[in-house]
């Protein structure tokens, strides 16, 4: 699967609760390989794609250490339009 199919899809659980959409992923490098950890969701993820983020209580451009990431092992399948987590997950 390439970076450009995950992009942008639903982001939901088994039993259909929609998290929101995935705005990017985070990836490990192991060896000489990258290796997918978690997709980037919410509202600030969008920003955090463009390495900008929002610190929580303000409205100004500032680094922000934590958006919502779902770990990669959460993931259950691909739908054609959604990416599908077990329920449970969180943001």
């Amino acid at each position: 699967m390439r970076l450009s199919e995950l992009l942008h899809r639903e982001l939901r659980t088994e039993s259909g609760r929609t998290i929101g959409h995935v705005h990017d992923v985070r990836a490990e490098q192991r060896g000489d390989r990258l290796v997918i950890t978690g997709v980037i969701v919410g509202r600030h993820a969008l920003l955090e794609h463009f390495g900008i983020g929002l610190a929580p209580g303000q409205s100004g451009p500032t680094r922000r250490t934590s958006v919502g990431v779902v770990p990669w092992s959460a993931v259950v399948r691909f739908a054609p339009s959604a990416v599908v987590v077990r329920d449970g997950t969180e943001v």
